[in-house]
C-alpha cells in the first residue's frame, strides 16, 4: 500500500501536465482556426466584389454558396468560449463576418432555409434543430456587428 501511495503524487502530476498541455494545444489550434476562417471569408468576399458584376450566374451562385457557408461557420465559431480569452482572433473574425453579413445579409439565412425544405436529391438536408442554431447565431452576429454596434463593421 505504501508503494501505491508513493506513486500517486507523481502520477497525478503527470496527468495534470498532460491536461494542461492538451488545453493549450486545443486553445491555440482553435484561435488559429478562427484567424484562418477570417482570412478565407475575407478572400471570398473580396473575390466576390471584384467579379460579381462580370461573372455568369452559375459562377456567382457558386461563390455566394461558398461565402454563405463561411458566414455560417464564422457565426457559429464566434460564440466559442476560447475566443473570449484573446482579442486578435475574435476581432479578425468579427471584422470579416461583418463585411460578409453586410454584403450577403438575409440571403445567407434564405439559402439555409431552402436546405430544409428542398426535395432535390443533391441538396444536403438540415435538421430543424441545426437550422435554429444557425438562425440564432446569424441573428446575433448581425445584431451585434451591424444593427446595434456603436461602430458598425462596414466594408
Amino acid at each position: 500500500m505504501e508503494k501505491i501511495k508513493a506513486l500517486l503524487l507523481p502520477l497525478a502530476l503527470i496527468f495534470a501536465a498532460i491536461a494542461i498541455f492538451e488545453f493549450g494545444v486545443r486553445y491555440g489550434a482553435s484561435n488559429t482556426r478562427a484567424i484562418a476562417l477570417a482570412g478565407q471569408l475575407n478572400n471570398s468576399v473580396n473575390l466576390y466584389r471584384q467579379v460579381a458584376e462580370h461573372a455568369d450566374e452559375r459562377s456567382r451562385a457558386n461563390l455566394e454558396a461558398v461565402i454563405d457557408n463561411h458566414v455560417v461557420t464564422a457565426a457559429l465559431e464566434r460564440g466559442a468560449w476560447y475566443l473570449r480569452l484573446r482579442d486578435e482572433p475574435k476581432a479578425s473574425l468579427d471584422q470579416a463576418l461583418g463585411k460578409a453579413l453586410f454584403l450577403r445579409g438575409d440571403a445567407v439565412m434564405a439559402r439555409f432555409e431552402t436546405m430544409t425544405t428542398s426535395d432535390e436529391e443533391g441538396t444536403p438536408k438540415l435538421s430543424s434543430a441545426r437550422l435554429t442554431e444557425i438562425s440564432t447565431a446569424l441573428e446575433r452576429a448581425q445584431d451585434e456587428l451591424i444593427t446595434t454596434a456603436a461602430d458598425p463593421i462596414l466594408p
